[in-house]
C-alpha cells in the first residue's frame, strides 16, 4: 500500500489520542490490479471515524454503517473508493484479530497501529486475500 506521509501521521496521532479505547477509520484511494492480479491500493485519503461500540473498545472497534456510507459517497465524489481502513491495538500486536477478519472484504487493505503502555510500538499493514485470509503488504510512505 502506498500512503501519504501526513496522513499517516494523522492515523498515529487518532490512535494516541483516542487511548484507551480503539481508533478506527477508512482509507480512501485507488486500486492498482497488475496482470497476475496483484492488488496495490494507493491512498489518498483517510477519514477518522467514531468507534461505536458501547462495550469493549478497548479491544474493538465497528464503524456505524451511516459513517460508512457517508465517507463512500464522498470518496466517490472525489474519484475514489474505500480500499482499506485502519485502527488501534491497544497493548497488543498489529496482526489481525478474528474481528478484524470478519470485517475486511476482499481486497481491502487494513492498516493496524499497534500501541503498547501508550506508545506507538509498530505499524502493519494486511491486505485481504479473495480465497480468505490475509497476507502482510508493505506500507511505502510517500510524500
Amino acid at each position: 500500500m502506498k500512503l501519504p506521509r501526513r496522513k499517516f501521521e494523522i492515523i498515529q496521532e487518532h490512535g494516541f489520542r483516542e487511548q484507551p479505547y480503539e481508533c478506527c477509520g477508512l482509507l480512501a484511494g485507488k486500486k492498482y490490479v497488475d496482470h497476475r492480479g496483484n492488488i496495490d491500493n494507493v491512498v489518498h485519503e483517510i477519514a477518522p471515524c467514531r468507534n461505536c461500540l458501547y462495550y469493549g473498545r478497548e479491544h474493538g472497534f465497528e464503524i456505524s454503517s451511516t459513517e460508512y456510507y457517508d465517507v463512500e459517497r464522498e470518496a466517490r465524489a472525489l474519484g475514489y473508493e474505500i480500499v482499506g481502513s485502519y485502527h488501534s491495538h491497544i497493548n497488543s500486536p498489529a496482526v489481525p484479530s478474528q474481528n478484524d477478519v470478519d470485517f475486511a472484504r476482499p481486497g481491502h487493505t487494513m492498516l493496524i497501529i499497534s500501541l503498547i503502555n501508550g506508545l506507538p510500538k509498530e505499524v502493519t499493514a494486511w491486505l485481504r486475500r479473495d480465497s480468505g485470509g490475509f497476507h502482510q503488504e508493505p506500507i511505502r510512505i510517500i510524500e
